[in-house]
């Protein structure tokens, strides 16, 4: 089925004006591994400008707001800020018409503020998460807030750099995951509440529960294989663990764990997901005209009427009679007149593998680790 992307802009993020001869779209939200530090969502918008040059778009300027929707499904794809705004202008030009002139609007979600803010080395007191977080916000003047499962107690900092270093490095204490492009905030997903997908992905069904995929890549990522691991907290001793011998294939991590013991329990976790050389599924590719019932932008377990939630939905892949259990880590989309395709990228359930009550897949004992 083929969609209907529009794309509109504001000046007060309240009334919106949809663009006008849009050629292209891309998103980017989430991450590709999980290992990678996040950065803000991020994409670009590629349209005919003719008459731009003698009447220019004024509020088409750095700052002000960009929404992307589904008008076709009416989903809402991404809420954010123009980053940057390029014109290419052709030739010729005859009577206040350039046909050839094209603009570029980058736009980024609202993590990307908080890389803008100096943390002018606040102190920033031990506490849970989520207390953090409204620390972080009161500092700032930027929404940020925690699920009630981020209850880890981080340790004393001092915010020496932005305020965007800190939230990474709160990501990577508690392995978590960010949203940050389906409205003016940032929140932090505990890994613990993932939410399940009702969407399967199928080599061969296609259907209002199955979408139909047209690539899939497996691969074993060298930067998924550690067979050491060392925790640095803030304001503790570096904790190491090892499996093997000599030499060791090392993953560094900097961290506010608030204890040895919690950083001990964080490394001891890593090496149990990473010690492992595995061939894995890496990600899907899926065409939105292939579809017999498109779904391929609400697959989110958390919410069926935000795209950008999707990064830490678990969903299933069905692959040549083989159900492969993941966690969506990222998603792009891109898109042009007549088509558009849905990029996933994945990591397997034995790396989400916390032990989680009553889940048939999350919950097998001897199977799962125990949180840190």
């Amino acid at each position: 089925m083929a969609q209907n992307y529009v794309a509109s802009y504001s000046t007060d993020g309240i009334n919106y004006t949809a663009l006008t001869n849009v050629q292209e779209i891309n998103l980017s939200v989430g991450r590709q591994r999980q290992l990678d530090a996040y950065n803000a969502s991020s994409g670009n918008i590629v349209m005919r400008y003719p008459t731009g040059f003698a009447s220019p778009i004024a509020a088409l300027t750095s700052g002000n707001f960009i929404r992307i929707t589904n008008a076709t499904s009416g989903q809402f794809m991404f809420y954010g800020t123009i980053n940057n705004v390029e014109v290419q202008y052709g030739i010729p030009y005859a009577g206040g018409v350039g046909q050839a002139d094209y603009m570029t609007i980058s736009v980024e979600g609202y993590f990307a503020r908080f890389g803008r803010v100096q943390g002018l080395n606040y102190a920033m007191g031990s506490a849970a998460v989520f207390t953090q977080m409204s620390t972080c916000q009161a500092q700032t003047g930027l929404l940020i807030s925690a699920s009630t499962g981020v209850n880890q107690v981080m340790a004393a900092t001092t915010v020496s750099s932005t305020w965007g270093d800190w939230v990474n490095k709160t990501l990577v204490s508690i392995n978590g995951r960010m949203w940050d492009a389906y409205g003016s905030a940032v929140s932090i997903q505990s890994p613990f509440e993932s939410f399940s997908s009702a969407i399967t992905f199928s080599d061969t069904t296609n259907n209002a529960t199955n979408q139909v995929y047209d690539q899939i890549n497996f691969g074993s990522y060298a930067d998924n294989f550690y067979t050491q691991v060392t925790v640095s907290p803030e304001s503790f001793a570096a904790q190491t663990v090892q499996t093997g011998s000599a030499p060791y294939r090392t993953l560094n991590m900097n961290t506010f764990n608030s204890s040895t013991a919690q950083a001990t329990d964080y490394a001891n976790y890593l090496l149990a997901n990473y010690k492992t050389q595995g061939f894995a599924l890496l990600s899907i590719s899926c065409l939105a005209e292939a579809q017999n019932t498109f779904k391929l932008d609400s697959i989110s377990g958390y919410s069926g009427t935000q795209f950008s939630t999707t990064p830490g939905t678990k969903v299933s892949v069905v692959f040549r009679g083989t159900t492969f259990n993941c966690v969506v880590e990222g998603v792009s989309m891109s898109a042009n007149p007549g088509t558009s395709r849905y990029t996933y990228y994945l990591s397997g359930a034995d790396l989400n593998a916390y032990l989680l009550l009553d889940n048939a897949v999350f919950g097998k004992l001897d199977n799962n680790k125990l949180g840190y």
